[in-house]
């Protein structure tokens, strides 16, 4: 049996910030279609500085700590995101990172990022050496799967470079500096061609992403109707594969998650499950705001109105659009507390929940794509899990 909805079981306590999504650079060097920082609803971007300064990382990392010290925290994490990272070089990431770990004393930093993987030289790997930074990778497969959404802003290919960086970072001494592979599902990429494109890699995971779309800004092939369900055909084909594969080395985040609820887990992610959202963002010039794939919704609607130069993390846990994805499951419609899945898809990720008429009180834009993934992989475990369980003869 899924796990089930109960409002008694989600707690009102607020869940300290353990992860700090850094906007250390406000600009990148690929122009993705699909990206929703550049190119969709929310445009604030182009009131940002293009980096962030020392100052601000400073400011940054006393508020890291305070927030630390506040709830007991001996560990956090500095994720650096963009934008792309790595634009702003080596020397600057270096001193931005002895900045941060100056003003946390009372907490270890553990260091990550998220890059597109064009500028990850030998250079940037050497620094990521030094610092124990880990960077996860967004590449969307081989070459025409990659280049069909990113190119640069030139309309060239970014693969190359791309897949030069997954050679560096798959190499015997890159693996402990390796995120693992960020890619947004292309239903029209073959599934399997694209896995074992990975596979051959040996990354520890792969997160294959649904395209961040809404209810006024449906996703390709549920353009016409919502009751589809190609994007769990496309998964699901993996999953066969992945799943019957022994030794099974690649940890496939989405399937992973999946499995660990249904069997009882309690999980961290923000897409899955019914447990409060534990980061939060700070761009560029010290805004505190709410999670960033919000942009894809209305213009402003990750803004909190707060900055780490007045307010502290307390403030932003405080406000009413982190209260709402920290309670999310507060904002279930009936439809889906009625859910026999909803205690795995927790209604779906958040901003895909969204329409101008009724906010995110939706279900997802991928409700189908969801119930039929969740209850085909939780079928697959169980018939697995019931050979080995005692006869209690019922």
């Amino acid at each position: 049996m899924l796990p089930a909805y109960s409002s008694a079981a989600q707690s009102s306590t607020s869940t300290p910030f353990r992860s700090f999504i850094c906007k250390i650079a406000s600009r990148c060097n690929l122009d993705c279609d699909y990206c929703y920082v550049y190119n969709h609803a929310d445009q604030s971007w182009r009131n940002q500085p293009q980096r962030m300064s020392l100052r601000t990382a400073a400011q940054l990392g006393r508020r890291m700590n305070e927030h630390a010290l506040a709830h007991g925290l001996r560990e956090v994490d500095f994720v650096m995101h963009g934008g792309e990272p790595l634009l702003m070089g080596v020397d600057y990431l270096r001193r931005l990172c002895d900045v941060v770990i100056e003003n946390t004393p009372d907490v270890t930093v553990r260091w990550n990022g998220q890059t597109n993987g064009t500028l990850y030289t030998d250079e940037v790997f050497e620094f990521c050496r030094e610092y124990d930074l880990v960077f996860g990778l967004s590449i969307d497969g081989f070459g025409s799967a990659n280049d069909r959404h990113r190119l640069d802003h030139a309309g060239r290919s970014s693969h190359r470079a791309a897949e030069r960086a997954l050679e560096l970072l798959s190499s015997d001494e890159g693996r402990a500096l390796w995120g693992g592979i960020l890619a947004v599902i292309d239903l029209d990429n073959d599934p399997l061609e694209l896995y074992d494109y990975f596979a051959a890699y040996q990354p520890s995971s792969i997160d294959f992403l649904f395209p961040l779309a809404h209810h006024d800004l449906r996703p390709p092939g549920k353009r016409d109707t919502l009751t589809t369900t190609p994007y769990a055909d496309w998964l699901l084909r993996v999953f066969d594969r992945w799943y019957h594969q022994r030794p099974q080395r690649i940890r496939i985040r989405r399937f992973r998650d999946i499995i660990a609820l249904y069997l009882g887990a309690i999980n961290s992610s923000e897409e899955w499950g019914l447990q409060p959202v534990d980061f939060i963002v700070v761009e560029t010039n010290g805004e505190i705001q709410a999670v960033d794939t919000l942009k894809i919704t209305y213009h402003g609607a990750c803004q909190l109105g707060l900055d780490i130069f007045a307010n502290s993390f307390d403030d932003a846990l405080a406000s009413p659009k982190v209260a709402a994805r920290q309670e999310s499951w507060r904002q279930l419609g009936a439809t889906c507390r009625k859910c026999p899945v909803v205690g795995v898809c927790g209604g779906g990720y958040f901003p895909q929940r969204y329409s101008r008429a009724n906010g995110f009180g939706n279900t997802s834009v991928y409700c189908a794509d969801l119930a039929k993934l969740i209850t085909e992989i939780t079928a697959a475990v169980a018939a697995d899990l019931r050979p080995r369980l005692p006869d209690t003869g019922v």
